[in-house]
């Protein structure tokens, strides 16, 4: 989609002020820890994305952009903070600067500026996972598989369906909750119906009798049949309706009495010890901390019973024979046997205290009702809560947890409060004030009432229907839509998981050429298990090594954006992600890079010179496509180690008579580029365990190596008669000899005065040649028209060439002979 080719940083984060070259090319920033390195990756995601991953997220609640985005001097001027950047975009074969700042991040500056120019730049800001760091990297290998699936769906920007399969089995849920609520009002109607009615059941013939029985009374025709629409009350005018009283005394009576009756059974099963023996036993057990837990495990294995239906655990995915799994599920519900009997035994004696506290709440809501029709009406706030208490009681005690909650309710059931009692007893004597009804007038009353909740009820029922139907069709569709998501997920799963399979095998050939991997989707989570070594499959983190874990990780990661992004993969920043890879497993992972992905630019961050040595022995990298970062202070920075950089910094301390500062850097800058110089010439180098080498082992040795590998190409031009080649390295090797006498070098081992132990006493006038000459000696070690260091060719083996990378320099060093 991009490629970078610089980015120009200023007062962001730890950098002052700092260009970086890419050249559209792969490129590695390398550096000990706290040079800055990460102050490049924040700044290059910033400017593409207009975000930094590291100030935000899980534990960054105090940290924010605007706030901690600019250097800690420009805390208070985010304006100044701004990174901007040349970069390429192929499909339109243009080059433009964007440029932002933490003032305005969202707000991106463009030139040249076009629609089509902005709309691939904010397609770019929507893929923040450009920025790969091992901290992003091992959660797709270590996650939880549910914290796996949101991660690597947010990179391929499929969170949508996780969100969409989460909402949807929220809504089923919720309307399976709905239903439960409906039902218990469809059956507190139905009971109340019935005592209306005075009929055992609500049946179709059992209403009719009751219902005609009346209407007889009144001379009305008998209703034929009862559907939906049928009326009770048909044929009663509605000025003989409107002399019946608000409160049908004889249904107003019942149900006092029904009340008084309920409360009394309540009451009776405190008096004949039932209640105690529930209590005792409660008791018994709530100190049993095992019951607590058991009751618990039993309700989920037998919830887990009933899921398992598929050839995996219903909890976390794990492969199982459906059989063994029932089998083992049933077991453990058997060694739980006594305590089931125990919890059996409490809710066969809570049984008829439930029935009678549900009686109580359906009779108490029809007191209610009858106090409003007073005149006045009766204030039955208490009742109302009794009410609400009774609900209560019977939630408690179905659940039975927590068993603390069960026995406060058990206590509380059977009592009725004295104001309820108080309220009661006003609606009694406000009832038993209202004159007798005749029998035609209680006939009448009876049909009211009746058809009053009758109504009630059908509509309950109504209400009912359509909410096993809501039920029904929502979790009819969360099931399609999570069958049918993760069918699509899997089948793309499973080309990530091939082509993440053939990523690592190329890796670690050598020991898991037959390695295999399955990334399996379900119910909104990734089960992620690897092959270890023909054993069977196991998660990453069971048996392979923490570097195996990063380059499953790396692997993984480039397989999801090869699907995700396809030839638009143009270009990612990895932030020291392969630190615990072994160096011969980086060497394959530098080879995968460049074989796989030749038109990706890769943006590497490291602290190990050796790894970004790999990147340019492999080719990932060209020759001057790094940076090595020496060290950072607060006011200035990283400092770079590049030629232009150090000697301009050695210049300066000169000029402020800082002879030592001076002689410390340029040892150090020596001491780097020397290093570097050995392993391009392959020059010879006692061996250290450390790898701490010092100048004294390292300059000499490539000074000594490169006169070698110039007599080695005199030797082989002469020999095969080349006499052309053999003047121009007779010339570079006159006066690289030359170079070498400036600086002394080769007299390191007989002259102290002049080694680099000395260097710091020298004053600045004495001190000025020694720069000088070692400048110039170094520039003996590159070419002058690329001014890259010469190398030798191949890597490994009977050395052939050696050359540079414009090809300038290119003598052969086989002679005749040697074939």
């Amino acid at each position: 989609m991009i490629r970078v080719e610089s980015v120009t940083i200023k007062e962001f984060r730890g950098i002052r002020e700092l260009t970086l070259e890419f050249g559209g090319k792969s490129f590695a920033i390398c550096g000990p820890n706290g040079t800055g390195k990460s102050g490049v990756v924040d700044a290059l995601e910033f400017v593409l994305t207009g975000t930094v991953s590291r100030l935000t997220g899980e534990g960054r609640k105090e940290i924010s952009l605007l706030q901690h985005g600019p250097h800690v001097d420009k805390r208070n001027d985010p304006d100044r903070a701004c990174v901007s950047a040349r970069v390429t975009i192929p499909s339109l074969q243009k080059t433009v600067t964007i440029e932002r700042t933490i003032k305005h991040p969202g707000i991106i500056r463009v030139t040249p500026d076009d629609p089509l120019t902005r709309l691939v730049l904010q397609l770019v800001a929507g893929y923040p996972e450009v920025v790969l760091s091992r901290r992003e990297l091992i959660r797709y290998v270590l996650s939880t598989p549910g914290k796996r699936a949101e991660e690597v769906q947010a990179l391929l920007h499929l969170d949508q369906i996780e969100q969409v399969r989460s909402t949807l089995l929220k809504i089923a849920n919720a309307c399976g909750r709905q239903l439960e609520l409906l039902k218990s009002a469809s059956q507190s109607a139905a009971e109340n119906l019935r005592k209306a009615l005075e009929i055992s059941e609500i049946r179709k013939e059992q209403v009719l009798e009751a219902a005609n029985a009346r209407r007889r009374i009144l001379d009305l025709s008998e209703l034929p049949d009862l559907d939906a629409t049928t009326s009770l009350r048909d044929g009663i005018t509605t000025s003989a309706a409107a002399q019946v009283p608000r409160i049908p005394k004889t249904q107003a009576a019942a149900d006092l009495k029904a009340f008084e009756e309920l409360s009394q059974e309540l009451s009776g099963y405190a008096e004949n010890t039932t209640v105690a023996e529930v209590i005792s036993e409660l008791t018994a057990v709530a100190s049993d901390p095992a019951f607590a837990s058991g009751l618990i495990r039993e309700g989920f294995y037998q919830a887990g019973l009933g899921l398992a239906d598929a050839a995996a655990c219903p909890l976390c995915d794990t492969e199982w024979d459906i059989d063994a799994l029932k089998s083992l599920l049933l077991t453990k519900l058997q060694h739980l046997k006594e305590l089931t009997r125990k919890r059996k035994t409490i809710e066969d004696k809570l049984r008829p205290i439930l029935t009678t506290l549900r009686k109580l709440d359906s009779t108490i809501v029809s007191l209610v009702a009858h106090g409003g029709k007073a005149k006045p009406p009766l204030e039955m706030a208490a009742t109302a809560s009794h009410g609400k208490s009774c609900k209560d009681y019977i939630a408690r005690l179905t659940e039975l947890l927590p068993l603390t909650n069960a026995l406060s309710a058990l206590a509380a059931a059977p009592n009725v409060p004295r104001t309820v009692a108080e309220e009661v007893s006003t609606l009694t004597k406000v009832v038993a004030a209202i004159p007798e009804p005749t029998k035609q007038d209680a006939a009448r009353d009876w049909l009211t009432v009746a058809q009053e909740r009758l109504d009630f009820w059908r509509e309950a029922k109504r209400r009912q229907k359509i909410a096993e139907d809501q039920a029904s069709l929502t979790r009819r569709i969360s099931d399609i839509y999570t069958s049918t998501s993760d069918g699509v997920l899997s089948g793309m799963y499973l080309a990530v998981q091939e082509r993440l399979r053939d990523l690592y095998r190329f890796i670690n050939r050598n020991d898991e050429e037959k390695f295999e991997a399955r990334l399996v989707p379900s119910l909104g989570k990734l089960g992620f298990d690897v092959d270890f070594y023909g054993r069977g499959y196991f998660p990453p983190g069971a048996y392979h090594s923490e570097g195996h874990q990063d380059a499953m990780g790396l692997c993984l990661y480039l397989a999801l954006m090869r699907h995700l992004r396809g030839a638009a993969f143009t270009f990612a920043i990895l932030d020291d992600v392969l630190m615990s890879v072994d160096a011969g497993h980086r060497r394959e992972i530098c080879a995968l890079l460049k074989r796989e992905y030749p038109d990706t630019q890769f943006i590497m961050t490291t602290h190990d010179p050796v790894w970004m040595r790999h990147m340019k022995t492999e080719g990932l990298i060209a020759g001057k496509a790094s940076v090595q970062f020496r060290n950072w202070d607060v006011d200035n920075g990283p400092a770079r180690c590049d030629t232009t950089d150090v000697w301009s910094e050695i210049e300066g301390y000169l000029r402020n008579s800082d002879v030592r500062s001076a002689a410390a850097l340029l040892r150090n800058f020596l001491e780097y580029e020397s290093s570097e110089i050995c392993h391009r010439l392959r020059a010879p180098v006692a061996f250290r365990g450390d790898a701490q080498y010092q100048l004294g082992e390292l300059l000499p040795a490539a000074v000594g190596r490169l006169g070698k590998l110039y007599g080695m190409a005199k030797s082989a031009a002469q020999n095969w008669g080349h006499d052309d080649m053999f003047k121009k390295a007779e010339e570079l090797d006159a006066r690289f000899k030359d170079l070498v006498r400036l600086s002394n070098v080769e007299q390191w081992q007989i002259n102290p005065a002049i080694h680099y132990n000395e260097w710091a006493n020298f004053v600045p006038n004495d001190f000025c040649p020694v720069i000088a000459a070692f400048r110039d000696l170094l520039h003996g070690f590159t070419c002058s028209d690329c001014a890259g260091y010469l190398r030798v060719s191949p890597e490994r083996d009977t050395p052939e060439s050696l050359r540079c990378d414009c090809g300038k320099i290119n003598f052969n060093l086989v002679s005749k002979k040697s074939r």
